[in-house]
């Protein structure tokens, strides 16, 4: 069995929901953990759920969009130690595309994106003495979404984000991997969905299904790093970038991209696309040998 025994936990926005059911698995399984959320009443239902099942767990209450180096700091003050960050934390608020979207992005980069940052950068010299793990989240929705574009971009730069810190965090130990999942929690109740989906969700798609995956990541013999895992409703998949063969011409014209579109999109031949600056797989820098 994975244990986390002597391990110390820190989940953002796990006050309920899928952060919750994190805290939970993690606790159960020997870490102590500590619960990050804007409702403090939330947090503190959490850790008390926690401590009654026999588990370890504090708060440590705080905007991670403002106050991240706090959070950090009360999770060591805590328990003396860091090893895994959970960033959980985020907002879901319909924005389809048009002239006020600009502030909508905003508002999802800031708490979806730069927080996930800010915790991370905070959390890095107790990780890097460690060797400790951090699991981001994305989203299934990575591949676009209808009327979620400021979401989805956000999660976009998380996505981004893990591939390219987990070059310097193989340096130091450090593995830095990213979940999508699909969950029925608070904020899917309050997404613009048809019923018969949340149902569906509700039914077959529980947080339970998904925390074991973070678990796994934030395990100390985890060697992945800079993936992206998708779980939905008991499948588990890998989420990642892909390149084709393409077509090849050093006097390109106009003309060449029109009658060459179908091989230039043909995914037949796709392969993944590794970080550049590790060893994985093909590279963007494969194309300049």
């Amino acid at each position: 069995m994975l244990r986390f025994d002597g391990k110390v936990a820190l989940i953002t926005g796990a006050g309920r929901g899928l952060g919750r059911s994190h805290a939970e698995l993690l606790a159960e399984r020997g870490a102590a953990v500590v619960i990050n959320d804007l409702d403090s009443a939330a947090a503190q239902e959490a850790v008390s759920a926690i401590t009654a099942a026999g588990g370890r767990a504090a708060v440590a209450t705080g905007d991670i969009t403002k106050d991240a180096e706090a959070v950090v700091n009360a999770a060591v003050d805590a328990f003396g130690r860091l090893d895994i960050v959970v960033n959980n934390a985020g907002v879901d608020s319909p924005s389809p595309f048009g002239p006020t979207a600009v502030d909508s992005i905003r508002r999802h980069m800031e708490i979806n994106f730069l927080g996930t940052v800010a915790v991370t950068a905070a959390a890095w010299p107790h990780l890097v003495a460690n060797s400790g793990r951090v699991v981001n989240t994305c989203s299934p929705t990575l591949s676009g979404w209808e009327g979620e574009s400021a979401y989805v971009a956000s999660k976009g730069a998380v996505y981004v984000f893990t591939r390219t810190v987990s070059i310097a965090a193989l340096k130091s130990g450090v593995r830095v991997n990213a979940i999508a999942p699909t969950a029925y929690t608070r904020m899917a109740s309050e997404a613009d969905l048809p019923d018969a989906l949340k149902e569906n969700l509700k039914a077959n798609y529980t947080t339970a299904m998904v925390s074991p995956i973070v678990a796994y990541l934030a395990y100390e013999e985890c060697s992945i790093s800079g993936e992206t895992i998708l779980a939905q409703g008991g499948l588990i998949q890998r989420f990642s970038l892909a390149m084709n063969d393409g077509y090849t011409n050093t006097e390109i014209t106009p003309e060449d991209v029109k009658d060459h579109l179908e091989e230039i999109l043909d995914d037949s031949s796709a392969k993944p696309l590794g970080v550049v600056g590790s060893e994985s797989e093909t590279s963007l820098l494969d194309l300049f040998e």
